[in-house]
This record gives C-alpha cells, sequence and structure tokens, in this order.
C-alpha cells in the first residue's frame, strides 16, 4: 500500500488512481517481516490482514505457509488472485474482500497473522485501529503470531502521508499498549528508518513525490526517476543498505516501526 521512487515493479491505477511502485523502502520492510515472522512461526496458516497487491502474501506462500488474505480494494484482491493463480498456488492461498475491522473468520482460526502498513490507514468511522487488533486477537489461536508495521512519529507526518492516506503515525509506547490493551503480549518492538531511510525520503522519495502527485500515470512513469523502478539490482542494492537502520532500532527516531507479539 505505499509507493517508492525505485521500485521494482509498476502496476496499474488504484481505486484511488496512483500507481503502486514497489520500493527499495517496501522491499526493506518485507522483508523484515518476514524475518521477524519465520523466526516465531516456521509453518501453519497465516492471516495477511490487508494484503493489497499481494507481494507478502507471495513471500509467506514462498516460505510454506498456508495463507488467508483480506483487502478492501477489489482492484488488489484481484491482482493478488491473479498473481497466486499464475504461481500454480491456488490451493495454498485464497484472497477475499473485506476490511480488517471485521474479520469474516472463526475463533482460533489462524497461526499466525501480518498486517504490514494497514493500522494507520484505518479511519474511526471504520472502527479504528483498537476494532482491527481485537479481531487479530480474536482469529489467533493461543500462542499465535502476530507481526504489524505502522508509520512511527507523529513528528514526521508530512505531504506523504495525506498522499497515502494516513490518518495518524504512531509513537513506540502507545503502539505496544494497543496490542497488550487486546489480548497480545508484545515480545519486541523495532524502529527502521535512521538514518539512512530518513535520507532517503528527505532527499529522493518526498521530492519525486512532490514532482508527481496528480501527473498523469503516463508523465509519471516516463520520468527518468520513476523508470529506476525497473533496475531490480539497484532496487535490492538500496533495500539491503537499509538494514545498516537497524542497527538503531531501539532509538525512536525512525519512520516506522515492527511490533511483534503473541496471543495470550
Amino acid at each position: 500500500m505505499d509507493a517508492e521512487v525505485l521500485g521494482a515493479a509498476t502496476m496499474a491505477a488504484t481505486d484511488w488512481g496512483e500507481s503502486e511502485i514497489r520500493g527499495p523502502v517496501h522491499l526493506f520492510r518485507e522483508r523484515l517481516l518476514m524475518r521477524l515472522f519465520r523466526r516465531r512461526l516456521s509453518r501453519g496458516r497465516v492471516l495477511d490482514a490487508g494484503c493489497g497487491s499481494g507481494s507478502l502474501v507471495m513471500e509467506l506462500l514462498a516460505g510454506g505457509y498456508s495463507v488467508e488474505a483480506v483487502e478492501f480494494s477489489q482492484a488488489f484482491v484481484d491482482m493478488t488472485s491473479a498473481k497466486i493463480a499464475a504461481a500454480g498456488l491456488a490451493e495454498r492461498a485464497t484472497v477475499r474482500q473485506g476490511s480488517v475491522t471485521d474479520l469474516d473468520f472463526p475463533d482460533d482460526a489462524f497461526d499466525g497473522l501480518v498486517c504490514g502498513e494497514v493500522l494507520e490507514h484505518v479511519t474511526p468511522e471504520q472502527g479504528g485501529a483498537e476494532t482491527a487488533v481485537a479481531g487479530f486477537h480474536r482469529v489467533l489461536k493461543p500462542g499465535g503470531i502476530c507481526i504489524a508495521s505502522v508509520p512511527l512519529n507523529p513528528r514526521l507526518w508530512d505531504h506523504s502521508d495525506v498522499w497515502a492516506g494516513h490518518v495518524r503515525r504512531y509513537r513506540r509506547a502507545e503502539l505496544s499498549e494497543l496490542f497488550e490493551r487486546h489480548g497480545l503480549t508484545v515480545e519486541k518492538t523495532a524502529v527502521w528508518g535512521f538514518p539512512l531511510g530518513r535520507v532517503y525520503h528527505s532527499l529522493l522519495f518526498g521530492p519525486w513525490l512532490r514532482r508527481t502527485t496528480g501527473a498523469d500515470a503516463t508523465v509519471r512513469e516516463s520520468r527518468a526517476d520513476t523508470r529506476a523502478a525497473g533496475n531490480r539490482a539497484l532496487v535490492g542494492l538500496v533495500a539491503l543498505a537499509l538494514r545498516f537502520d537497524l542497527l538503531f532500532s531501539r532509538l525512536p527516531w525512525g519512520r516506522g516501526i515492527v511490533v511483534c507479539a503473541r496471543n495470550r
């Protein structure tokens, strides 16, 4: 559910009028989520709550998990379903349209749950993050693993948050308290995005977004910087470099945070 200037692939315009560009920050964050998840759950049935265009679904399938996914956008449901079918993995994954605040699954249905960059989009009218996390607790088995990422630090709010449709950025303590209130024990939080992530946002992604927001997709994707989206090697290299920021994951200065929690 995000866009980056240096991406690996561009997709058709979404319902909210932006092309998805899978970039190094997305790739770095997805790899981080997967590393943290695999350390805590090696196999089982997993829910991807708010799967977007399905990149994390495909990583979970590659890791051997059985996957159910929920996504609000029907366009992304169709996109993710097509990826699963093309990979010949339809027997191990299903995707349905729905909201993370109204999970249509029985209690204790999943061994694990991932929720990447979703809670910051949930409005009070939709039930808010409180309703979503309460639902995570309900559908997870006792001892089940939940890994979620959100943007960090309200002071970093800028035009990119407005463009992305965020309703908030989180503080570390309030994110942990959110999960603890709803029956999940927080085992770890990891901040990412300082110092390199903040430099990348300030010098590359933020300016690119200002220049291209509102532009026709054809014009935007004809730009030289956007065409760097086709350079997978460059994307991978930048994503790898961003791992340097994990040396500072205990500090509060990054742009995002991942919470690892276990269901009680």
